[in-house]
């Protein structure tokens, strides 16, 4: 069985806060609160100013 001589070396890669999940969770610190909060705006934008109908005054336009 061969031994890889460097496997010590990059064992820092997978330990404690060096994850694949941790690192890619502190490569945007606020990306997660970016997207909440967009979707809080988008969300009070629908009910607090609902999209007008163009149907209303379909004759006036022709």
């Amino acid at each position: 069985m061969a031994v890889d001589p460097f496997a010590r070396r990059e064992a820092w890669r997978y330990q404690g806060h060096n994850t694949r999940f941790n690192r890619f969770k502190n490569v945007w610190p606020g990306f997660f609160w970016g997207v909440g909060a967009f979707a809080v705006y988008v969300a009070a934008e629908k009910v607090f100013f609902p999209p007008k109908s163009h149907h209303e005054h379909e004759d006036e336009h022709h």
